[in-house]
């Protein structure tokens, strides 16, 4: 069945977002203007802003692995510096 708006025309799909969604998706949007040009000269815009919000996702994703990453290394170096201080303690233990 076909949802008609307000005005009796069909409703844009957008209107049936969540008020988060919306505002996520109106982010995206913008994060792909800058690849405007690119878009533009495309024969399918809309397949090509797909593509190009496809990049940005990326980009955020490899951000967030980065980040991961470093905190992996952080918390690694802890527990090796709390590992060996355990295995010291216990040796100097036995030995006593």
């Amino acid at each position: 069945m076909l949802d008609l708006g307000t005005n009796g025309k069909k409703a844009d799909w957008k209107e049936c977002l969540s008020v988060e969604s919306e505002q996520e998706l109106n982010e995206l949007l913008e994060s792909i203007r800058k690849h405007r040009c690119a878009y533009r000269t495309s024969d399918n815009v809309q397949v090509a802003q797909v593509w190009c919000g496809l990049v940005e996702m990326k980009r955020v994703m490899n951000k967030l692995e980065n980040r991961l990453d470093h905190i992996e290394k952080v918390l690694g170096g802890m527990f090796t510096t709390y590992n060996d201080e355990k295995d010291k303690l216990i040796k100097s233990l036995v030995k006593f």
